[in-house]
C-alpha cells in the first residue's frame, strides 16, 4: 500500500514536471514566433524607411547637383565679369602710360624734327658760308705771301695748344734775338726742353706754285708748277739755314725745325726730290709735316713730364734727408730725457727712503716733536705718513 502511494506520488511528480515543461515550450514557442513577427515588422520598416532615406538622400543629391549648377553658373558669370573687369582694368593701367608715353613721344618727335630742320638749314647755311670764306682764303692765300705766312703761324699755333705744352713755360712765341751782326731775328717758335736746351720751329708756306700745280690741266703745266713747288721749298730752307737760328738761340739743339703746314705740300715735295730732306738736312734744317711736327711737340712734353716727375723724386729724397736729420736729433734727445729721468726717479727713491725708511726716519722724528707739544702750521701728507710708518715696521 505504502509502495502504490509512493507510486502515485511521483507519477503525479513526472506528469506535473512534463505538464509543466510543456506549458513552458508552448510558451517559449509563442514568444518566438512573437520575437520573429517583430523582427519582421522591423524589417519591414527598416526597409521602408532605408528605401524612404534612399529617396530624400537622392533628392537631395539632385537638388544639390542643380544647387550646385546654378551656383557654378553664377560664379562662373560672376567671376567672369570680374575677371573681364579685372583684365580691363590692367590692361587699361597698362595702356594709359604706353599711350601717354606714345604722345609724349609723337610731340618729342614733332619737336626734334622740327629742330633738325632748323639745324639743317643751319648747317646749310654755315657749309655754304664756310665754303665762301674758304674760297676766299684759298684766292687770299694764292696771292698774299703775308697771309701765307699768318695762316701757317696760326696752324703751329693750333699744334702747340694740341701737344699739351704751356706758352710762356714750354715755348716762347716770336721771341726776338739778334745775330753777331746786329740783325734782329724773330723765329716764330723756340720750345723749351728738359736740361736748359731749346729748338727752334719756323713755318714756312709755300702754296703759291702748289695751288697752281693742283689746277693745271695740262700735263707739262703740272710739271713745270711742281718743279717751280720744289724750289720754292729749297728756297725756304736755304733762308732759313742763312739765318743761324741754331748759332744765335741759346742752348740751341743746333737743328731748326722747318714746319711746312699742309699734308699735300709736303708730300708733293718730297715725293717730287727725293734729295729734299737731306739736303736740308745737311743745312741744319728739318722738315716737318703737321703730323711728324705734333708728334716732336708731344715728345718735348713728354720729355718735360718725366722731368718734373725726376725733380719731384728729387725733391722728395731732400725732403727725406732733412726729416731723417731732424729724427735723429729729436732721438738723440729722446735718449737725454730717458737717462735723466731714469737719474731723477734714482734720486726720488734715495730722498723717499730718507723721509721714510728706517727706524728713526725724518717723518717718524718729526712726527715725534709734534708729540712733545710741536704744534706745525700744517700737516705732513698721509701717503707719507703711511709709507713712513711701513717702513719703522720693515725696519
Amino acid at each position: 500500500m505504502l509502495i502504490l502511494s509512493v507510486f502515485l506520488i511521483v507519477a503525479a511528480a513526472i506528469g506535473g514536471y512534463a505538464f509543466g515543461v510543456l506549458l513552458t515550450q508552448r510558451r517559449f514557442a509563442a514568444r518566438l514566433e512573437q520575437s520573429r513577427m517583430a523582427e519582421a515588422a522591423a524589417n519591414a520598416r527598416f526597409e521602408a524607411e532605408r528605401s524612404h532615406a534612399a529617396e530624400a538622400l537622392r533628392t537631395q543629391a539632385a537638388a544639390l547637383r542643380q544647387e550646385f549648377r546654378a551656383m557654378a553658373t553664377d560664379l562662373a558669370q560672376t567671376e567672369g565679369r570680374s575677371l573681364r573687369t579685372e583684365h580691363l582694368r590692367s590692361l587699361d593701367a597698362l595702356l594709359k602710360p604706353l599711350g601717354r608715353d606714345l604722345e609724349n613721344f609723337r610731340e618729342q618727335f614733332i619737336k626734334g624734327h622740327a629742330a633738325m630742320d632748323r639745324y639743317v638749314r643751319d648747317l646749310m647755311e654755315q657749309t655754304t658760308a664756310m665754303g665762301r670764306e674758304a674760297e676766299e682764303l684759298a684766292r687770299a692765300l694764292r696771292s698774299d705771301s703775308k697771309k701765307q705766312g699768318n695762316w701757317g703761324e696760326m696752324i703751329l699755333g693750333n699744334l702747340l695748344q694740341a701737344s699739351g705744352l704751356t706758352e710762356g713755360r714750354d715755348y716762347v712765341v716770336q721771341a726776338g734775338t739778334e745775330d753777331g751782326e746786329g740783325r734782329r731775328l724773330i723765329p716764330d717758335v723756340v720750345v723749351n726742353l728738359p736740361g736748359n736746351r731749346a729748338v727752334i720751329v719756323d713755318s714756312k708756306v709755300s702754296l703759291t706754285a702748289f695751288t697752281a700745280y693742283v689746277a693745271a690741266d695740262d700735263a707739262e703745266e703740272q710739271k713745270r708748277m711742281l718743279r717751280e713747288h720744289v724750289a720754292s721749298v729749297r728756297r725756304h730752307v736755304k733762308e732759313l739755314s742763312q739765318k743761324r737760328y741754331d748759332k744765335v738761340v741759346k742752348n740751341s739743339i743746333g737743328y731748326v725745325l722747318m714746319f711746312i703746314p699742309g699734308e699735300a705740300p709736303y708730300v708733293a715735295a718730297v715725293s717730287a726730290d727725293e734729295r729734299l730732306t737731306a739736303d736740308a738736312y745737311a743745312q741744319r734744317v728739318i722738315l716737318l709735316n703737321p703730323t711728324n711736327l705734333l708728334m716732336a711737340l708731344q715728345l718735348a712734353y713728354n720729355l718735360w713730364q718725366s722731368e718734373m716727375q725726376s725733380r719731384s723724386v728729387g725733391e722728395i729724397y731732400t725732403s727725406a734727408e732733412r726729416l731723417y736729420k731732424k729724427f735723429t736729433l729729436f732721438a738723440q734727445n729722446f735718449v737725454q730725457i730717458g737717462r735723466g729721468i731714469r737719474q731723477l726717479s734714482d734720486v726720488y727713491e734715495r730722498s723717499e727712503k730718507q723721509l721714510t725708511t728706517g727706524r728713526g726716519n725724518i717723518i717718524s722724528q718729526l712726527e715725534g716733536w709734534k708729540k712733545k707739544g710741536l704744534t706745525p702750521p700744517a700737516d705732513i701728507p698721509d701717503a707719507l705718513m703711511e709709507a713712513a710708518a711701513a717702513g719703522e715696521e720693515e725696519e
